[in-house]
């Protein structure tokens, strides 16, 4: 007897809303579920398939009542004609169908988020962030999708393609999706001696490199504390004494450019100032110290976020 699915572990696999499945079956007849005993609908892998099918095309800018009576042969000829390659689309390869553990190609999914970025699709942007989180380890969520998306965003934004509210609209969708591997660390049996708390600097308001951050010292196993953005050095160092940390993550930071190497100075020695010598003191983003004014006899200066992982990865 082949494997059947509820409409909610269709609706898991495939990335397609619940309440999405059903309009598609009621409105464009895209699939007739059989029903069980008690009159709720099963689907088969070959409807998931659909599914994810149907989803993609629609990603891509189709309406569903174009490609709904369409065959997954069909269907797959029409993405092969948009670029996807065949081998994608075979069923041991096709995502989210087999019984092997789920995978994704965010080559694949970066595309499709830009665009979508580009045409301020929301739910577009929604929809692609909802099925990575879950699909993707918290580094290739950061590093492969959160990171190169950050960036389109500041250059769209530079050249004057959003308002100041659809900024704030594409950063919280962002911030949303990105929580979940951020406020759910991974549990692991050996848990690391390694203590860190990750901070922004008082007066910066953007967080998504630093939840970026988060999402490394997850991927790496550290026990972590995500304080967020916009925290005062006395707040900083009282929790990092709380918690007994051994390490002290500041930024990637925008404040170095928007209020000034001053600020920027005088935060970081004030906060050197106040930790316990033995505390490890990182300063991620882009910044043009005076380090003979840093107390920290344990600075480190990493200016990029792949200079983070790169010494994350080497402490684990």
């Amino acid at each position: 007897m082949s494997t059947t699915y509820t409409i909610q572990m269709a609706s898991k696999i495939s990335g397609v809303g619940v309440h999405t499945i059903r309009a598609w079956e009621k409105r464009y007849k895209a699939l007739d579920p059989q029903r069980d005993a008690s009159g709720h609908r099963t689907y088969t892998k070959p409807d998931i398939e659909k599914l994810m099918l149907l989803s993609e095309l629609c990603l891509l800018g189709y309406t569903i009542s174009k490609v709904a009576g369409l065959t997954s042969p069909e269907l797959k000829a029409q993405l092969i004609d948009l670029g996807k390659s065949q081998e994608s689309l075979e069923v041991n390869d096709f995502n989210l169908i087999n019984d092997t553990k789920l995978t994704v190609d965010p080559a694949q999914s970066l595309p499709i988020l830009n665009f979508a970025l580009k045409s301020y699709k929301l739910d577009v942007i929604s929809l692609e962030l909802g099925k990575l989180k879950t699909l993707l380890s918290p580094k290739e969520f950061a590093m492969d999708i959160l990171h190169p998306l950050s960036i389109s965003m500041a250059e769209s934004l530079a050249s004057g393609e959003y308002s100041s509210h659809q900024e704030q609209a594409l950063r919280s969708l962002m911030k949303f999706h990105m929580g979940l591997n951020l406020y759910h660390p991974i549990d692991r049996r050996e848990k690391s001696t390694i203590n860190v708390v990750v901070s922004g600097m008082e007066g910066d308001m953007t967080d998504l490199g630093l939840g970026s951050v988060g999402l490394l010292c997850n991927h790496y196993g550290f026990n972590y504390t995500y304080l967020g953005p916009d925290m005062t050095y006395e707040a900083v160092s009282d929790i990092v004494k709380s918690l007994d940390a051994n390490m002290v993550i500041v930024g990637p930071t925008n404040v170095f450019s928007q209020l000034g190497k001053t600020h920027f100075q005088n935060y970081i020695e004030k906060l050197s100032m106040k930790l316990n010598p033995a505390t490890e003191l990182i300063v991620a983003g882009k910044s043009d110290l005076e380090i003979n004014k840093i107390q920290s006899k344990r600075l480190v200066i990493l200016k990029t976020l792949d200079a983070v992982d790169e010494y994350l990865s080497r402490r684990n």
